[in-house]
């Protein structure tokens, strides 16, 4: 049987925070991408990086199965309000893991006072639109960027926590 755990990250989670992320976003995105884009993205370690620096702001869900633990979710938030990652890995989402994270952050953000709840998406991402939608999130404007390789449309969305 395989339980379930969110918990803080730590300093020593960033490489398997960034495994989530990478896996998840691509394979959401990978069909946006050229291929030489993708391979570039597999294997950086730029998430990584960022993990490393962010660890405090990070929430993770953990798979344990026997001995065996793995960090399967991840949720990060600042205290401006921004939910700035919800991802889970391809083999556990629809399990209630994201649904979890995403409740521990509006938690969070309530207790710390916050009145609104920022995100952005990208818009051709079109299970996350949904699921942020079909929980009261509305759209607030839309941005679109150009990065070598890709370009994309981001979606801003707010959620008012009062």
């Amino acid at each position: 049987m395989t339980t379930i755990a969110i918990r803080q990250a730590t300093a020593g989670d960033s490489d398997q925070v960034a495994h989530v992320v990478r896996e998840s976003w691509l394979a959401s995105n990978a069909n946006l991408l050229p291929p030489d884009t993708v391979q570039r993205l597999q294997h950086s370690d730029t998430m990584s990086r960022f993990a490393a620096d962010n660890w405090r702001n990070i929430w993770v869900a953990e798979a344990t199965k026997g001995d065996a633990q793995e960090v399967v979710g991840v949720v990060g938030m600042n205290p401006d309000g921004v939910i700035w990652m919800l991802y889970v890995l391809p083999g556990f989402q629809g399990c209630g893991v994201g649904s979890a994270l995403y409740d521990l952050a509006i938690c969070s953000l309530r207790q710390a006072g916050k009145r609104k709840a920022m995100l952005e998406v990208l818009a051709a991402n079109e299970n996350a639109v949904a699921f942020y939608r079909s929980r009261g999130w509305v759209q607030e404007g839309r941005r679109t960027e150009h990065i070598p390789g890709f370009r994309f449309t981001a979606v801003r969305m707010g959620l008012a926590l009062t």
